[in-house]
């Protein structure tokens, strides 16, 4: 899961960048306000850059949404927003025998409907546990939908995502902090919802899947030293015409945990921050299955005031799950992307720690906590 809103904003913000300077800045800036929200306006009605609809066109009309099917459903589609998204948690050694510890997250968006050629931004964050440090950064590119079976091929600028869901390889790099890694899935794929199609509340309807164990090796190269890396990462995959434009935000959590079970948890939130449609899914060696709104439940265990953007997050999470309970603690208070310069959006997504008990015995792992207050598009 990642954030709809950076799409739409950030191709607005490039194409509205060379007027700024041609126009004078209080004209560009009004211009870029009206314009953002007639482009935003558009993609949460599932309309194109001209006004159109795509669906009257579209596999996906107003009609039931199909079930996921896999592998086919690995590849690109021609939805109003997709995405690919990785986080895992890596341990390794240098050169020197000194021990570090990592947190990353790689997502490629696909975006289409904001002009006529579809547009990709790629966002990649480090945290490094060891040097208690946070870094991200971000690319972009415009090119037509690849044209791919069973599997995806993904690229925006010098980073690149590629896999078939049962092997990936992931490549990309910010500030001083760059990986090569391969991708390993150690159990089938999760359909979230009915077969894959999940209901979000005043967010639409979406198709997603995920897998949540993926064995991980490969090279994460800190400020020129290499590091040979081990560790678990989740992936998922979401797309559908998303309404991006009712003011709704989210948190979302991924948990992998000790005694070998797996959560995912979506709250959806209306404008005033109430939680208006919750969703999850249970994983476990068995198999996985969906989890009723009533049985999971969310409760900030503190705050934290963004000292470059003064948005307030909840930091520490308290969850409720079928028959147990946990605690999620941000490895990193500051784990905040503010992106509102160049995708106008500003969001917290963060390496975190889980404990708890689950089925009366206690457990610990480790989660990836996404947090997109409302009213921030």
């Amino acid at each position: 899961m990642r954030t709809w809103n950076l799409l739409a904003s950030s191709f607005v913000a490039v194409m509205l960048a060379g007027a700024a300077g041609a126009a004078g800045a209080a004209g560009a800036a009004a211009r870029a306000s009206m314009q953002r929200r007639d482009a935003l306006g558009r993609v949460a009605l599932g309309r194109d850059a001209l006004g159109r609809d795509p669906s009257r066109t579209s596999a996906r009309a107003a009609v039931a949404v199909p079930p996921v099917q896999l592998p086919a459903d690995e590849a690109p589609h021609h939805d109003a927003v997709e995405w690919w998204y990785f986080n895992g948690h890596l341990t390794g050694r240098d050169r020197a025998g000194h021990v570090h510890e990592y947190g990353y997250e790689y997502v490629t968006f696909q975006f289409l409907g904001l002009g006529p050629t579809p547009q990709y931004f790629g966002d990649f964050a480090v945290t490094d546990l060891t040097a208690r440090t946070f870094h991200y950064g971000e690319e972009h590119a415009a090119h037509a939908v690849p044209v791919e079976h069973d599997s995806f091929a993904l690229s925006t600028g010098p980073w690149s995502m590629r896999g078939t869901g049962t092997s990936d390889v992931l490549h990309a790099g910010v500030d001083g902090y760059s990986v090569q890694l391969d991708l390993r899935a150690t159990r089938p794929a999760v359909l979230h919802g009915a077969r894959g199609v999940v209901n979000l509340g005043p967010l639409g309807t979406s198709s997603y899947y995920s897998f949540t164990a993926l064995r991980t090796t490969g090279t994460l190269v800190e400020h020129g030293t290499p590091v040979e890396v081990t560790g678990q990462s989740w992936m998922d995959h979401e797309w559908g015409a998303i309404q991006l434009f009712g003011g709704a935000g989210w948190d979302w959590f991924s948990l992998q945990l000790s005694d070998g079970r797996q959560y995912m948890l979506y709250f959806v939130k209306d404008k005033s921050g109430k939680v208006v449609q919750a969703l999850g899914t249970e994983v476990g060696p068995q198999g996985s299955a969906p989890l009723a709104a009533a049985a999971i439940a969310e409760r900030d265990l503190g705050s934290w005031t963004s000292p470059a953007t003064g948005i307030r997050y909840g930091s520490g999470w308290s969850l409720a799950v079928p028959g147990g309970h946990l605690v999620v603690t941000p490895d990193l208070v500051d784990q905040e992307l503010d992106l509102a310069t160049t995708q106008g959006s500003v969001y917290w997504e963060g390496d975190s720690s889980v404990s708890g008990v689950v089925a009366g015995r206690p457990v610990h792992g480790v989660a990836y906590v996404e947090l997109n207050p409302p009213g921030q598009l």
